[in-house]
């Protein structure tokens, strides 16, 4: 497979899931991402989308060059892993930086755990139903 042929495919794997992430987002907030309180604007949404998707072409057109991928499902699957690659790497740097080793502090980060992740309570609430009590008198409880 062509180096071209591969970065169509990775560019069109990319775009699908910036696609559906965008539907997701549109349907848990019901409005646009960029106009939520404390979100960046529309253009800061589209550059980080264009490079996402830079990035799955760009990665798939690089391993086509090599030869470890040969047809065109592979150079999806490769466009399609490389934006979720990098935004899982972005998301890991983001207490390093935050935590002042961008500052030139590092002795203010531990020794010990350099990579330490705070821990985040989770966006989903669940509310689980009460415990039901056990009578004597209960028919289904066998």
């Amino acid at each position: 497979m062509s180096a071209a042929g591969a970065a169509t495919w990775g560019l069109f794997a990319a775009l699908a899931l910036e696609c559906l992430d965008l539907l997701g987002a549109l349907r848990r907030a019901g409005r646009p991402p960029w106009r939520g309180a404390g979100e960046p604007g529309a253009v800061p949404y589209a550059i980080s989308a264009a490079v996402r998707c830079l990035t799955g072409t760009g990665l798939a057109a690089g391993v086509a060059v090599t030869g470890h991928v040969t047809t065109a499902g592979g150079a999806a699957a490769v466009g399609l892993a490389a934006p979720l690659l990098l935004t899982h790497l972005v998301r890991l740097t983001r207490p390093v930086v935050g935590g002042g080793v961008a500052a030139g502090t590092a002795a203010a980060m531990p020794a010990a755990a350099p990579l330490s992740v705070p821990a985040r309570p989770s966006r989903l609430r669940v509310k689980l139903p009460a415990a039901r009590k056990k009578t004597g008198d209960d028919h289904r409880a066998g």
